[in-house]
């Protein structure tokens, strides 16, 4: 090996009384080189030309990773390298690549913007008692460069192993919509926690009445059908639910950039992917834990759950709209938005 020959000549010279400057000199190298491998001893220079392999190692991939973060100069070092396992399947370390990013971005001069690191709520919370829901948006760059297309989201995470879900499709969510994608996710998870936590979204929640939350229809009987115990919070509360609204800013800022727009079931195959290997694979920040781990103990303390996989839009009833916006129904009365009647 071309570095260890460098190490041995730098010692050899040094036992037989050679300055720094001499040895550089005689080497045709930097005295800062010299300097470091004569500070060395056998040990620590083995690991570091160890890392020295594991970076010529991604020279087979450099021209691709600079081209990449030429296009997105926001891009992290972690999102290179999910993009390299999904894309090449690539046998080196995520720490790895980080400093061959980052020797990479020195070198051509591609400086990477910084952004403010969210924090969560370190609140503790028992195996299967809480699940949190969110939505969001993000627009998409078409393959052609040529527009953007927007793509919906809901998220759900458990709070305590972390383990997330999420499903995507290409038009805003109706009650019908949460409905079928709350059945993939009970699928997902196998069951269902002892509460789910969400926010006054309109197609969750008709209005609040003195602290009485009067939901849309369609989720009522959902939630009856199913005996599920919602929390319903203020929207952007994240005492309550900041655990969910930073996992959709996570799928914002690691999944979803840099890619370009995919029909909602190859987007949705595709998630699944970066799920197993980043979004659940990955050690989380605030637990130490990887959130799949955990997830293999939470999953026995789940509630067992009849899931549907289709929409329930096939069948629908009729009733009259009253003057105070309301509608009766097996003799109970449900308010609708203003403006219905």
């Amino acid at each position: 090996m071309k570095e260890l020959k460098m190490y041995s000549e730098i010692k050899d010279l040094q036992r037989r009384g050679f300055s720094i400057r001499q040895s550089a000199s005689i080497l045709k190298i930097s005295r800062t080189t010299v300097k470091k491998y004569r500070e060395m001893t056998l040990e620590e220079y083995m690991k570091t030309a160890e890392v020295i392999k594991k970076l010529s190692y991604l020279d087979e991939y450099k021209q691709i990773i600079i081209d990449r973060l030429k296009d997105f100069p926001s891009m992290t070092a972690a999102q290179v390298y999910d993009w390299l396992l999904e894309h090449y399947n690539i046998d080196i370390s995520e720490r790895s690549v980080s400093r061959y990013v980052k020797k990479l971005r020195e070198e051509y001069n591609i400086p990477k913007a910084v952004s403010p690191r969210e924090y969560e709520a370190m609140d503790e919370l028992p195996m299967g008692h809480q699940m949190q829901l969110d939505f969001g948006v993000y627009n998409m760059p078409l393959a052609n460069r040529k527009g953007h297309k927007k793509v919906y989201f809901l998220a759900t995470v458990l709070s305590h192993s972390r383990y997330k879900y999420g499903y995507f499709q290409d038009k805003p969510f109706t009650t019908q919509d949460l409905i079928y994608g709350m059945n993939l996710m009970f699928k997902y998870y196998g069951g269902t926690t002892n509460e789910i936590v969400v926010d006054q979204d309109s197609i969750i929640v008709v209005s609040e009445n003195n602290g009485d939350i009067i939901y849309t229809y369609e989720f009522e009987r959902f939630k009856q059908e199913h005996n599920l115990n919602i929390w319903v919070c203020r929207r952007a509360d994240p005492e309550t639910k900041g655990q969910v609204e930073n996992v959709v800013k996570y799928i914002k800022r690691n999944y979803l950039p840099h890619r370009t727009y995919l029909e909602p079931d190859d987007l949705n195959l595709s998630f699944q992917a970066w799920l197993d290997r980043t979004g659940n694979g990955k050690t989380h920040k605030t637990t130490k834990k990887v959130p799949s781990k955990v997830f293999e103990f939470e999953r026995e303390h789940l509630r067992p759950i009849l899931f549907k996989e289709k929409h329930f839009s096939d069948s629908s009833i009729s009733r009259t709209v009253r003057k105070d916006n309301t509608i009766l129904y097996c003799s109970n009365r449900y308010s609708l938005p203003l403006g219905t009647y």
